[in-house]
């Protein structure tokens, strides 16, 4: 970016992107589409069911953005069109399946890989557990780095619903993984 250019790259590229230019959209798409990708594939646990859906994402937003507001927040946007379509999915197919985030393991020499492959199962069947909307904004929150006023603008509920419901999952995950742990 220039010295002294007040508009940063990325709200020029919105602006083009919004007036109908191919290539400025081809830039948010080279640039959003490998994190959307793996949002929809921790959500849906299939990675060709994340596969089509991260091109409807896509393609619901190409056909959108000439209609979205100059000031858009583009990152919320294409998270909130890719939460829509993975619940969407879910609801259709009635699927409560979640893939985990990645598993975390501080620098313990102990860890092995079949402790692991343990925990991330244990995380994984946790996350199914949830209510999808508590999961939604847990993932959002968590591994996507969005504030809670972010959230709620993105699923429709208030930034406190997206923040009790993030707490919410977080209990729930701490319980499960503490009874796993107290079973073993």
């Amino acid at each position: 970016m220039a010295t002294g250019d007040p508009v940063p790259v990325e709200a020029r590229i919105v602006e083009r992107a919004q007036r109908g230019d191919q290539v400025a959209f081809a830039t948010i798409y080279n640039a959003f589409q490998q994190r959307i990708a793996g949002y929809l594939y921790r959500m849906v646990q299939d990675s060709e069911v994340a596969a089509d859906l991260t091109q409807d994402v896509f393609i619901r937003a190409y056909r959108a953005i000439g209609q979205t507001k100059p000031d858009l927040n583009l990152k919320a946007w294409l998270f909130a069109i890719a939460t829509n379509a993975a619940l969407s999915h879910h609801r259709r197919r009635r699927l409560i399946q979640w893939l985990p985030l990645d598993p975390v393991v501080e620098g313990t020499p102990t860890a092995g890989p079949e402790e692991c492959v343990t925990a991330r199962a244990e995380l994984r069947e946790a996350l199914a557990a949830l209510p999808r909307e508590q999961a939604a904004c847990f993932l959002l929150w968590a591994r996507e780095g969005f504030t809670y006023e972010e959230i709620g603008s993105m699923l429709g509920i208030s930034p406190g619903t997206a923040k009790t419901r993030s707490y919410r999952a977080r209990l729930a995950l701490a319980r499960a993984l503490r009874t796993n742990e107290e079973g073993t």
